[in-house]
C-alpha cells in the first residue's frame, strides 16, 4: 500500500465499561439511553482526565438489521447536513443482549432527543425504559468501520479516531480472558497506563484478529511495546 495510505476495514470491536441510565428530562419520555460513565476504564480509571469524552447508547426494541440502521444513518446525516457519528451494536447487561446504536460526538445532552426521534422517524424503534442501571458493568460489541494507518509490522493506527492503535494477535479470545491476559501485560510493563479492547476486521477473505489499544497521545514506540508484552504472554499460554 502507498505510504498513508487509509485503509477502509469493516469488522467488529469489543469491550467492557461501566453503563448509567440517563436522566428522563434528557431523553424521549419512557426510553431508555445508556451511558459510558468512564470511557477507555482502563486508562482513565488511572490518569486524571483531561478531557470529557462521551459515548451514548440508544437502547432499540427488537432487533433490526445492519442495513436498516446503515441506511437510517445515512438519511439523517444528509437530511441535516452534518455527519452522524453512529453505529450498531449490543450491550451485555446482567447476562441480557440489547441491541444499541453508539452516538459519539454529539455537541450536548440536548441534541439526544433530536436524535432519538429521527431515528423513530427512520423506523426504528427505541425501547421501553429498562430497570435502574448505575455503573453496572456490561460489554460492549459493535459493528463499525475501522480507518486504519499502517504504523509498522502488524501494526496500525487510527485514522480517525486519536489516541488510537492497534495490532494484530495470532487468534480470537473470549472477552474473559483478554481482561486476564490484560491485567497480566499491564502488571509486566512500564506502559501501566492504557486501555484495551479486542476487535477483528474482515479483509483478505478471511478474518484478522487484533487488540485495540488506547492511550493518550500513543505513539508507535509505546504500541510496539504493548505489542510486543501481548505476544509475549499469549505465546507462554
Amino acid at each position: 500500500m502507498k505510504q498513508n495510505e487509509v485503509l477502509e476495514r469493516f469488522g467488529v470491536l469489543v469491550k467492557q465499561e461501566p453503563m448509567s441510565c440517563m436522566e428522563s428530562g434528557l431523553i424521549m419520555p419512557n426510553t431508555c439511553v445508556l451511558e459510558s460513565v468512564m470511557p477507555f476504564a482502563g486508562y482513565y480509571s488511572e490518569v486524571a482526565q483531561t478531557t470529557t469524552p462521551y459515548y451514548l447508547y440508544l437502547v432499540l426494541e427488537g432487533t433490526q438489521s445492519l442495513e436498516a440502521i446503515t441506511r437510517a444513518t445515512t438519511h439523517i446525516a444528509r437530511k441535516q447536513n452534518s455527519p452522524l457519528d453512529a453505529v450498531t451494536g449490543t450491550i451485555r447487561l446482567a447476562g441480557i443482549d440489547c441491541q444499541v446504536i453508539r452516538i459519539r460526538n454529539l455537541p450536548d445532552y440536548n441534541h439526544i432527543v433530536n436524535i432519538q426521534q429521527k431515528y423513530m422517524n427512520e423506523g426504528i424503534p427505541m425501547k421501553k425504559k429498562m430497570r435502574k442501571i448505575d455503573h453496572d458493568e456490561a460489554v460492549i460489541r459493535l459493528r463499525k468501520f475501522f480507518y486504519l494507518t499502517v504504523a509498522g509490522e502488524d501494526m496500525y493506527m487510527d485514522a480517525s479516531q486519536a489516541h488510537h492503535g492497534y495490532f494484530v494477535i495470532p487468534s480470537s479470545m473470549s472477552w474473559e480472558a483478554f481482561s486476564q491476559l490484560s491485567i497480566e501485560v499491564k502488571y509486566h510493563t512500564e506502559l501501566l497506563f492504557f486501555d484495551a479492547a479486542t476487535a477483528f476486521i474482515y479483509e483478505k477473505g478471511g478474518i484478522t484478529d487484533l487488540v485495540r489499544i488506547y492511550k493518550e497521545n500513543l505513539t508507535v514506540d509505546q504500541l510496539a511495546a504493548i505489542k510486543k508484552r501481548y505476544l509475549m504472554l499469549l505465546k507462554k499460554n
